[in-house]
């Protein structure tokens, strides 16, 4: 095994070739190490093209070794048997079963006696460390080092934390040993869940809406676009592993800020399970992709004073009420492979509570948070949430669903709404 790569069996190409890196977790946490844990490098199928990933997300199937080498501790390398027919090598929990019989036959091969219970406590300790994607028909060959972030019975995720140069010749050893000494950059925000994501423009809201023109079921539309995504045909996207998908309910009280001219926008009581308020406040002055959007929680509202508490809090501004609604909103939460950003693909029905029974349909596409990854570029939000939605739109016109996509805002439709109960 080598950094080259032959993309179609006539010489090296463009394809990037990918090397799962299955270790013993002291490699990544402090841990008392394994007695005689191995190191296995295992070769993936290849990536076409020349793109490079901010992150990647590997299922069981997409694990299949196509060759599989040991690193040694002296940093050598020892090719394995390839296995007589196509294996994965990770099954969501641990190592493959119909691999570890594999290991069990290919590993003394290398010079590796050990006793049969051995050898299994010692594959026990393996799990997915490293994912290197070597570029090495480019002008400079050169890999990237992705850590292993999150794992789900489903799969697992990888973040990019480095890239380095190298001859387009370098072996597994020459690509392991540089990688390794990678591993731990932006160590705490790839091995701890909770420090993995960063959120640009604090407090600032940003989004696309398609409207929806024929009345369509969300529900279903929810799953043809979470099948769509799931499926590939949303391409550079992957479902967020563990959180694919989640659904909201909200009964609504609105109000619109008339005044002063910088503070216009809504402000809207959202109730809650345990008898208290939310209040979501944005400010923009018209429609557009980005809000300012903060929030007040566990309000107590006796008696749904909504008026009272807005007089009390905010005896500057001047509201007007709307009518209330509810609100169901279906999330498939996405990332971008590319860039590392995070996006909901989130169904909307709102349904107003005045009686009319109005009711409006939405798509929104909105940016949540970026994974921390080597390379981060929060000024590719905008260009990636506008591919996302341009995918929607296709999905929809697939489905013969006819939309207009744009910025309509609910405080738009709430106010064309009460225009058309005054008429």
């Amino acid at each position: 095994m080598t950094a080259q790569f032959s993309a179609d069996g006539g010489g090296i190409g463009t394809a990037v070739a990918r090397r799962l890196v299955l270790a013993d977790a002291a490699h990544q946490y402090t841990l008392a190490p394994v007695a005689d844990a191995p190191v296995l490098v295992v070769e993936l199928a290849p990536e076409e093209g020349a793109g490079t990933r901010a992150s990647e997300y590997l299922r069981r199937k997409d694990t299949v070794a196509r060759a599989i080498a040991v690193v040694d501790a002296e940093g050598g390398a020892s090719d394995l048997a390839v296995p007589a027919e196509p294996l994965a090598a990770w099954a969501g929990t641990g190592l493959d079963e119909a691999f570890v019989d594999h290991l069990r036959t290919a590993l003394p091969s290398t010079g590796r006696a050990q006793e049969a219970g051995s050898v299994d406590a010692a594959l026990a300790a393996l799990g997915p460390l490293m994912l290197l994607r070597t570029h090495a028909g480019e002008p400079q060959a050169h890999t990237e080092v992705l850590m292993c972030t999150r794992i789900r019975t489903i799969g697992a995720v990888f973040v990019r934390v480095a890239r380095f140069d190298h001859a387009a010749d370098a072996g597994v050893a020459e690509l392991f040993a540089s990688a390794f000494k990678y591993r731990t950059e932006l160590e705490d925000f790839v091995r701890v869940e909770g420090n993995a994501y960063l959120g640009y423009e604090k407090d600032i809201e940003i989004e696309e809406k398609v409207t929806l023109v024929d009345d369509a079921a969300i529900w279903p539309l929810t799953k043809s676009l979470w099948t769509a995504v799931e499926k590939g045909d949303f391409p550079g996207f992957f479902t967020d592993p563990g959180y694919e998908l989640s659904r909201w309910h909200f009964v609504q009280y609105n109000f619109e800020v008339l005044a002063p001219d910088d503070e216009v926008g809504h402000y809207a009581f959202q109730s809650r399970a345990d008898g208290t308020y939310r209040l979501k406040m944005k400010k923009f002055a018209k429609d557009s992709l980005r809000r300012i959007e903060t929030f007040r929680n566990g309000l107590e509202i006796s008696g749904e004073d909504f008026e009272g508490y807005l007089a009390r809090e905010f005896p500057e501004l001047s509201f007007r009420r709307l009518p209330g609604l509810r609100r169901t909103k279906f999330d498939i939460n996405v990332q971008s492979a590319t860039t590392g950003h995070c996006f909901g693909i989130e169904t909307d029905e709102i349904t107003l509570s005045d009686g009319s029974g109005r009711k409006m349909r939405q798509v929104e596409t909105e940016y949540l948070e970026t994974r921390r990854h080597f390379g981060m570029d929060g000024t590719s939000i905008d260009s990636e949430l506008s591919r996302l939605t341009s995918l929607v739109e296709a999905h929809l016109a697939d489905l013969g669903i006819a939309a207009s996509r744009g910025l309509y805002s609910k405080l738009s439709f709430l106010r064309d709404s009460s225009r058309s109960a005054e008429l």
